[in-house]
C-alpha cells in the first residue's frame, strides 16, 4: 500500500503513505458527481473530479443496472469473489478508517502494522472491475471453441488493462503514481507525452499497445512481440517500442499463471454467462486470428471501445 523504503531512507513506509494520502485527500471534489460518489471507496470523490474516463466508466456501468455492495473484501477474497460478467461489484468501505490512520496514526503503539493490516482491504480497482462489466456488451459474441474462447478473453483483458493505462494518463505523471500507489488504480500515467498530442496519435499509440498487450497475454516471447507490433502497425517504430515497453510492465506471475490458471478453470462457465449476455445481440462471433501477425479487424473493435470511452 505504501512506497518501500530501503534501509538508507529516513522516511518510513508511514510517513510516505501519510503524505500520498494527505496529498490525494486535498483534491477538489464536486457536489455536481454526488449521484455517483461512493462515499467510503477511497477517493473516488476526487476521482470523478479529476477523471471524465472514470466518470464515463463509472456512468456506463450504472447504465447497464450495475451495482456495488460495500462490504469488507480482503484482497484474497476480492480476487475470488468478483464475477467478471455479473454486474455487483464488492468493495471495502475504509475511507473513513483511512482518514482515521492519517489523523491519528501518531497515537498508535505500532502503526506500520495498522498499515499493513489497511492494506490488505483496499486493493481493488472499481475503475478496472467496471470496465470489465461494460466491455462485455461492446464486443461481438464469443466463440465456442476453447482455444479461440481464450483468445477472446485475453483480447478483452487487453482492452481493459489498456483502459487502465489510459486513465494513469489523464490523471497525469504528478497525481497517477500516487493514486497506484494506494491501489486505487492499477496503472499509473506519464511515461510518455502520447496523450497530450491529437486524439487520431494516441489512439494508434493505444492500439500499439492493446497488441502488445494481447501478445504478452498469448505468452508470446517478450523479446519478439515489438517485431509483431511493428509488423501490424508499420511506419511508427518509436512509437511501437515506447507501447510495447510499457505494455511489458504487466505483472509476469498474472501472464504466466493467474490467467491461464483462471480460463482452463473457469472457461465453460465464463462462456456460458457470457452467451446469456451476448443472446440479445446479432452478429457473428469474434473469431480471433490464430497469429497475431493477422490481426485487423480486431483493432477496428479496439477503435470504437475507446470511442465508446471517449479517448
Amino acid at each position: 500500500m505504501a512506497k518501500k523504503s530501503s534501509p538508507a531512507a529516513q522516511k518510513s513506509d508511514v510517513q510516505y503513505f501519510l503524505e500520498d494520502l494527505n496529498q490525494l485527500a486535498n483534491l477538489p471534489v464536486s457536489k455536481k458527481h454526488d449521484k455517483l460518489v461512493l462515499s467510503e471507496y477511497p477517493l473516488d470523490g476526487q476521482l470523478l473530479h479529476t477523471s471524465s474516463l472514470y466518470r464515463a466508466s463509472r456512468e456506463m456501468y450504472l447504465e447497464l443496472g450495475g451495482i456495488f455492495e460495500a462490504k469488507v473484501c480482503s484482497t484474497m477474497r476480492s480476487l475470488s469473489a468478483q464475477d467478471l460478467f455479473a454486474d455487483v461489484i464488492q468493495y471495502s468501505p475504509s475511507w473513513s478508517e483511512l482518514l482515521w490512520f492519517k489523523d491519528h496514526s501518531h497515537e498508535l503503539a505500532d502503526p506500520e502494522k495498522e498499515l499493513e493490516a489497511l492494506g490488505r482491504f483496499n486493493e481493488i480497482s472499481l475503475y478496472h472491475e467496471q470496465n470489465h462489466r461494460v466491455l462485455w456488451r461492446l464486443l461481438p459474441p464469443a466463440p465456442k471453441d476453447a482455444t479461440a474462447f481464450r483468445r477472446y478473453l485475453n483480447f478483452a483483458e487487453s482492452l481493459v488493462v489498456v483502459l487502465d493505462l489510459a486513465l494513469g494518463d489523464e490523471l497525469g505523471a504528478k497525481h497517477s503514481p500516487i493514486f497506484e500507489d494506494l491501489k486505487v488504480i492499477y496503472r499509473s500515467g506519464g511515461e510518455h507525452s502520447y496523450h497530450k498530442k491529437d486524439l487520431a496519435t494516441y489512439r494508434k499509440y493505444l492500439l500499439a499497445m492493446v497488441c502488445a498487450t494481447y501478445c504478452t497475454l498469448e505468452l508470446v516471447n517478450p523479446e519478439d512481440i515489438v517485431k509483431v507490433v511493428d509488423y501490424v502497425f508499420p511506419g511508427q517504430k518509436k512509437m511501437n517500442k515506447d507501447a510495447t515497453e510499457r505494455s511489458l510492465e504487466i505483472n509476469e506471475l498474472f501472464t504466466r499463471v493467474t490467467n491461464p490458471q483462471w480460463q482452463e478453470r473457469y472457461w465453460k462457465e465464463a462462456q456460458t454467462k457470457l452467451a446469456k449476455i451476448h443472446k440479445p445481440v446479432k452478429g457473428e462471433p469474434l473469431n480471433m486470428a490464430a497469429d497475431p501477425l493477422d490481426m485487423e479487424s480486431e483493432f477496428q473493435i479496439a477503435i470504437k471501445v475507446f470511442e465508446y470511452f471517449g479517448i
